[in-house]
Parts: C-alpha cells; structure tokens; sequence
C-alpha cells in the first residue's frame, strides 16, 4: 500500500555536512572533494537505480556533472555555518513501477523546483518494498556573469515551501496512481486533520531494526505493535457499521470502484502480463480526459469519448487538425503527420510501455521508427512490426552513435523482457502482448 512520506533537511557545516560527500553516497559514486583533499567513493551502493542533475535553462553545461557541480558549491560557501544544500527525501509508491517512478519525479521536480531556478541531483534508491528518492537541492541563484553561483536566495527558505511541496507531491502522486488505475492514494495532512480517528505510529529507525535482527525486540515496535493492533481494532468496527447502511448509502471510494468497473478503458501498460486483466477493468473514465488534457495541453484543442467498431476510446484533437486516437491497449493516428507521430509516441511514454508493435505501410512505420528512436523514447530492440532499413539505421549512427547500431539489422529482434524481482514483466521464454501503435 502506498504511503506518504516527504521530508526536507539541510545540509550544513554546523553538523560537520559536506555536500560533496552527500552527493557521492546518495549517488553511489566516487566524487573528490578540491576543497577538503578527501575522495569520498560509494561505488558498493547496489540500491542505486536512477541518477540525473536537473537544471533551469540558464545554467550551464557544467553543472550537469556531478563532481563539478558540488564542488562549486562548497566553494562558494566561505561561513563555518553555511547551508551548502537541501534535502527533499520521498516515498515512492510501490504501486508503480520504475519507470512510472522517474515520470512521477521528473514532473514534481521541474513544476515545483527547477521551475523556481533551483538545481536538482535526483537518485532513486530502489530498496525492496522501501523505494524512496533523494533530491539534492543548491541553495544559490545561478550568476550567468560569473558562470557561477551568485547569491543566495532566501524566498527558498520560507516554510511556505514545505507546505506546498509536501501537498503537491501527494497531488503528483494520485494522480500517477490514478494513471496506473490504482486504488491506493495518500494524504499531505496529520491523522488528525484528516478525521481519520487512527493513531499514528512512532517513527521506528535503522537502530531498532538492527536490534531487531538480533532478537531483541525494542520498546518503539513494541509501541508500534500495540498502535497497529489499536487501530485494526477500530477499523473492523468502522466496517461493521458502515456494512449495516443502506445500499444507497455508499461511501466516495466505493463509488470510484463502480465508476472503474463500468468503464472498459484504463490508462494501461498491457506488457504487464501478471495485472492486464485487472487493468482492463479498472479506470476511472471521468478522470482520463482531464489527466489528458494536462498532458498534452500545448499540442490539442480537445478530447473527445467516441464509440467507435471495435469500442470506445478517446479521440485526441490536435492543434493543426490531427487526431489521435487511444483505445487503451492502441494509439491509431489519423493521417501519420509528425505532429500525430509525435502525441502517440508520448502516450505511449505516459502509459509506461516498455515497447511497440507497429502497423500500416512501411513508409508510415519508418517514420514512427526513427521518431521514438531519436527521441530516446524507445530503443530499437523495444519496437517490433517492422524491420528497419539501411537508411534508417545510417540515420540513427549519425544522430544517436551512442546506441552503437550494428551493420548486421538482425539486432531489431522480437521485444521480450528479462522477469525482474517486482515487476510485472515476462521472461524470455514467455509470449507478451506488445501495444500496438498503427496507421
């Protein structure tokens, strides 16, 4: 079950901090620090499963490297106190999968932080059933003069900002949940204010489950032990007294669970072999158009819920006339215009697909090949229907030779996964339904 957890700290000196070294473990990688001599390697760190430095758009190249970046930092800093950085730690809900978590964050991170010209190191430590993030914040405004860091910006340190960001990360989250048709949601606010009559347990910490291992059991779980018991206590007689209402009398989760059974359609990642069936099943219609209409607000005019041969599905109008059209488990394009090439291939990011199966002519696929390769949407192997031809493959050297193409176009195989610990993906040896995107 998701929870919510945000939390944000500084990193100072007067607790003996160093930014360099926070950056290097949370990273899991080998950073020197000019400043002090020391080299700080975490390079053993295994949990470690995304990375990536987000920067406003005035900032330049250099900072997107780790060690140079925070190494600028401290010596920027001349106090024995300053706060050389900040710490914003999540809970990432273990509803979603890897790559539904990096979409989750990179929206909240650049609407709620880069968007204010602050610079982000985002890590995801992938922890079994604790995944969580660490977002490394500076504290200093961008000085394009000096290439630099300039002054510090105080209107970052108003407490207003906690309360903001801890609402907007719930926000960010259900609605990523209610994309991935999920049940679960969280809630910002204290027990208290949320009138839920439980009581919150006591935080319990790395100590006590270290002592905990060696069979000895601390006073904080056993507090925790006598909470939980506590509040499943009261949940069961809520239940009893909400099973002895009228029918008509249903509570609003209970009414969303109607609404998703009475809709066919989902937000849906239909590689996800073990859940597609409860997918199918399970989405809220009435929040689908909206979810669409905020991602795709600068390409489409419109959505429309149109009943079509083969069922419903959600017609996109674009700006320039296009159409896009989502049937769930397939994107369709009108008229194969770059414009409709380019919504149906960021769909297809949005619902977490690891692949695409194309259809229509090969002058069309082409297009849609080289589209979610060069986008760094898809790589090669992820897109089967079609094999690509030596034109396509000398495009994609000259525009992306990092992903080292081969001359032998045997490299385009059928997309299958690896099963990984946690994940809804099939092995090798296993059939996968691919999503189809056609013409």
């Amino acid at each position: 079950m998701a929870i919510y957890h945000l939390s944000v700290k500084l990193i100072t000196r007067t607790t003996a901090k160093n930014a360099v070294a926070a950056a290097s473990y949370r990273a899991g990688q080998k950073i020197h620090d000019n400043r002090t001599g020391q080299t700080f390697d975490y390079t053993r760190k295994k949990e470690v499963s995304y990375r990536r430095i987000f920067t406003p758009p005035n900032a330049p190249r250099w900072m997107k490297d780790r060690e140079q970046l925070w190494n600028a930092v401290e010596q920027s800093e001349t106090r024995k106190d300053a706060q050389v950085a900040r710490e914003i730690e999540v809970a990432l809900p273990i509803e979603l999968s890897t790559s539904q978590h990096i979409i989750l964050l990179e929206r909240f991170v650049h609407t709620q932080l880069i968007s204010k010209g602050m610079i982000a190191d985002v890590v995801i430590h992938n922890k079994k059933n604790n995944p969580h993030a660490h977002i490394l914040l500076t504290t200093r405004e961008i000085n394009i003069t000096c290439d630099g860091f300039g002054k510090k910006n105080r209107d970052w340190n108003d407490k207003i900002n906690l309360k903001i960001w801890r609402e907007q990360w719930a926000s960010h989250c259900n609605r990523r949940l209610s994309i991935a048709s999920s049940k679960s949601r969280i809630d910002h606010r204290s027990l208290q204010d949320q009138g839920a009559g439980r009581i919150p347990t006591v935080h319990v910490g790395a100590n006590c489950h270290a002592m905990d291992k060696r069979g000895i059991t601390s006073k904080r779980k056993e507090l925790n032990t006598l909470i939980k018991e506590k509040n499943m206590s009261n949940e069961k007689s809520k239940q009893l007294i909400a099973s002895l209402k009228l029918e008509d009398e249903t509570n609003q989760t209970q009414y969303e669970i109607v609404q998703a059974k009475k809709s066919r359609h989902l937000f849906l990642n239909p590689t996800d072999f073990n859940n597609s069936k409860r997918y199918r099943e399970a989405i809220f219609a009435r929040t689908y158009i909206p979810i669409l209409l905020e991602i795709f607000a600068d390409y489409c005019n419109g959505i429309n819920e149109i009943e079509s041969d083969i069922g419903m599905c959600f017609q996109i109008n674009l700006n320039g006339g296009g159409k896009v059209y989502d049937y769930g488990s397939q994107i369709k394009i009108a008229s194969g215009t770059d414009e409709e090439i380019k919504v149906a291939i960021r769909l297809a990011v949005e619902k977490g697909w690891g692949g695409l199966h194309l259809t229509g002519t090969d002058e069309a696929k082409s297009q849609i090949f080289l589209q979610a390769v060069l986008s760094g949407a898809f790589r090669p192997e992820q897109i089967t229907g079609y094999k690509p031809s030596k034109r396509d493959l000398e495009i994609i050297r000259d525009y992306k030779p990092a992903l080292k193409i081969a001359n032998d176009t045997n490299i385009i195989k059928s997309y299958v996964v690896e099963k990984t610990e946690g994940s809804g993906s099939v092995g090798a040896e296993e059939k996968v339904q691919i999503p189809r995107l056609k013409i």
